[in-house]
């Protein structure tokens, strides 16, 4: 079921006004506007937002672990070897574990996303990727859609760019680019 824009009322199918504010539901000065305009005042898009944000800490949370532990694993060795100051007093190794994050990222995303078309996140969010004409993106199209995911601030950048261009604003830029929702 759609929902207005402005009061977020429950519409039904085909309806051209919103019965409780009278807002009209669709037109092409809505079509017109950017993501960023919208998002103000929808509260379909808020809620839309919210619920992707509180998916990705989750998913951050989940893929922090597995970062953390896979590092432990991967540099125990090293620790035991060269000793824990200096191997924390080198500069590269303290850049390893940002890089391996994003990278674990992209791997934990594009798999889930690819095989049940969502994330843990997105499933207790109740959210779900798709392709535009409905179905699972396929591992090209998620990999697409989640490259910007190797640091946070290409992430934030992508979303950005989806929000401030028109089209859907439920749509990263990377969404636009694979031909990606999620809904």
């Amino acid at each position: 079921m759609p929902y207005c824009w402005r009061c977020g009322n429950e519409l039904s199918e085909g309806a051209r006004f919103c019965p409780k504010c009278g807002a009209q539901v669709s037109g092409p000065e809505r079509a017109e506007r950017t993501g960023l305009e919208r998002i103000g005042y929808e509260v379909s898009l808020q809620d839309h937002w919210i619920r992707r944000i509180v998916a990705i800490i989750i998913d951050s949370v989940i893929v922090g672990a597995i970062a953390w532990v896979l590092t432990a694993i991967l540099f125990l060795p090293v620790l035991f070897t060269a000793g824990w100051p200096s191997f924390w007093a080198s500069p590269w190794n303290w850049l390893q574990f940002p890089f391996a994050m994003g990278l674990i990222f992209i791997f934990y995303f594009t798999i889930t996303e690819s095989v049940y078309g969502y994330t843990l996140g997105k499933r207790i969010m109740n959210l779900r990727v798709i392709t535009l004409n409905g179905q699972i993106p396929n591992l090209e199209k998620t990999f697409i859609r989640n490259i910007s995911k190797i640091y946070w601030i290409f992430l934030l950048l992508d979303i950005i760019g989806g929000l401030a261009t028109k089209g859907d604003p439920r749509q990263k830029y990377t969404d636009r680019i694979a031909g990606t929702v999620v809904v």
